[in-house]
């Protein structure tokens, strides 16, 4: 019964937030994406798709890769990409609350909207807000660090930030805040960047207007 509780609730959280956010991105995200990838593809200098097959040298250049095409069909599989991570966040969520009521022995229900709504802003501080502080999101035509070390420092700055959200909220002590230098630790380590900022490998008028 309570597992069927808590994917029905992560369903229902994850469908209307994914709504939310896919609504925030038509407006103020996806116009932004669509002209730099402008720019991307008039800068682009990687060849096209080149394979060789048969022991006779054939050749056989294939077509640019799949995307979905502007509008309707990008929106519809940006709409199920928010949707499905949204669902995974809320399941994420609802048993980290379950498992710190059982733990704190609470004899009320971990799940009520006050709850939930600190625990969401919780969550939208560690795995959105603190991340990108440090490593906002790249548009196309930025040149960034390795990927492996910027995955290595988001994962580093969230386990710090929840950590240090952790010990203010639960710990009674007086001296709990201290655990709020927890969260500044990613941060004054610094997230990896490329010398000469975003767009520093684009011609000076493209990088003006990116």
């Amino acid at each position: 019964m309570l597992f069927r509780r808590i994917v029905f609730y992560a369903l229902l959280v994850g469908a209307l937030s994914g709504l939310v956010l896919t609504a925030v991105q038509f407006w103020q995200v996806i116009p932004i994406i669509q002209s730099a990838e402008v720019f991307e593809a008039e800068t682009s200098s990687a060849p096209a798709a080149h394979a060789h097959s048969g022991q006779d040298g054939h050749h056989d250049h294939s077509a640019a890769e799949w995307a979905p095409q502007d509008g309707a069909e990008r929106t519809a599989y940006t709409f199920l990409s928010n949707v499905l991570t949204a669902i995974g966040f809320a399941l994420v969520l609802m048993v980290a609350m379950l498992a710190s009521a059982r733990l704190r022995r609470e004899a009320e229900s971990p799940y009520d909207w006050r709850k939930g709504l600190i625990w969401g802003a919780a969550g939208y501080l560690v795995f959105w807000l603190a991340p990108a502080l440090g490593l906002p999101p790249e548009i196309p035509g930025a040149s960034a660090a390795s990927l492996e070390a910027r995955q290595l420092w988001w994962l580093f700055t969230v386990v710090s930030t929840a950590a240090g959200l952790a010990g203010l909220a639960f710990r009674k002590s007086p001296w709990r805040w201290i655990a709020l230098g927890l969260v500044l630790v990613p941060h004054l380590v610094g997230a990896p960047h490329l010398p000469g900022g975003m767009f520093a490998n684009q011609a000076p008028e493209t990088a003006a207007a990116l």
